[in-house]
């Protein structure tokens, strides 16, 4: 009998380290706190801020295109590496958009932001960002 239980406990802890010992995902989060650079074709000087807290985000975005400055700002929310938000473009060029979502996924290394606008004015396309501090 005390073979049987000394046993059941071998195998016991066997299985029980076994599925401890695999490559698990990490569940915690990637900061996404910072600096970050538009990267989007035609677009200069830019600059966004991101800053997440509890998994409610808040975005500030400065660009120029064709030498006109704009300005949005938005919140939303995070889920894993997930980001949806929403923006009000606060100094937009005349005939342009003046609310959108962003839609974003954040790269496994943590130093990019890819996804996909969409306007007011239903257009929609590509986004990306890359971490700079």
């Amino acid at each position: 009998m005390k073979t049987k239980l000394i046993l059941l406990f071998f195998f016991g802890m066997l299985f029980s380290n076994f599925g401890f010992s695999q490559n698990k995902k990490d569940d915690s989060k990637t900061d996404i706190n910072g600096v970050w650079e538009d990267i989007n074709s035609g677009v200069q000087n830019t600059v966004a801020i991101i800053s997440e807290q509890n998994g409610k985000v808040i975005f500030s975005h400065y660009l120029e295109w064709k030498g006109q400055k704009i300005v949005e700002s938005g919140t939303g929310i995070r889920k894993g590496n997930n980001i949806i938000y929403t923006v009000d473009v606060t100094l937009p060029i005349e005939g342009w958009a003046t609310k959108g979502t962003h839609t974003l996924t954040l790269s496994e290394d943590g130093n990019t932001l890819e996804g996909t606008f969409i306007d007011n004015k239903k257009r929609e396309g590509p986004i990306s960002f890359k971490r700079i501090r």
